[in-house]
């Protein structure tokens, strides 16, 4: 399953991921807020309130934002059905194994789950990657895979990415 998750808005000169999750990945208010400020910044300078020593900037400035608005819908992969299809399988099998890494809510709550344990759940490798498909994907989200395992929070974030993908929730506590 070769997906590029992330693409040239979340890279740096070098080429390497500088966040841990895509800019495609916040579309809804980030992505309103970058639209919102080049529409209001255009909006002045169609109605003459930015000073002519500053139209130069304000414009240079427009063209910029909008430049990454386009990069990072530019960015979000366009998945084929075939892809879609193996996505979908990978995150239900992800899903699985980190509900199976949780403790239960009951645990949680009557706080009888052990905080020590829950933290190196999340950070070190626990969980099996079960086909090479999987750890193909896992890759591209930005998990360190050792061995043939991989901790819960790299495997929670390449959840969410596939959901986001997907259309789906993407919260993890609905797996607990």
């Amino acid at each position: 399953m070769a997906v590029r998750v992330f693409g040239e808005v979340d890279r740096n000169k070098e080429n390497k991921v500088i966040s841990d999750y895509p800019a495609w990945y916040f579309d809804g208010q980030h992505t309103e807020d970058l639209e919102e400020s080049v529409a209001s910044a255009k909006r002045q300078l169609e109605s003459d309130l930015i000073p002519t020593s500053d139209r130069h900037y304000v414009q240079e400035r427009v063209k910029v934002m909008e430049e990454k608005l386009g990069k990072i819908k530019a960015s979000k992969p366009k998945l084929s059905a075939q892809e879609t299809d193996e996505l979908a399988k990978a995150r239900k099998d992800f899903g699985t194994s980190i509900k199976d890494a949780m403790f239960t809510r009951s645990d949680m709550m009557k706080g009888i789950a052990d905080p020590h344990e829950e933290a190196r759940r999340i950070s070190e490798p626990c969980i099996k990657v079960k086909s090479e498909a999987h750890a193909e994907f896992l890759k591209a989200c930005g998990a360190r895979i050792e061995g043939d395992k991989v901790s819960r929070g790299d495997m929670e974030k390449a959840w969410k990415i596939a959901s986001k993908l997907l259309g789906e929730s993407s919260n993890t506590e609905g797996l607990r």
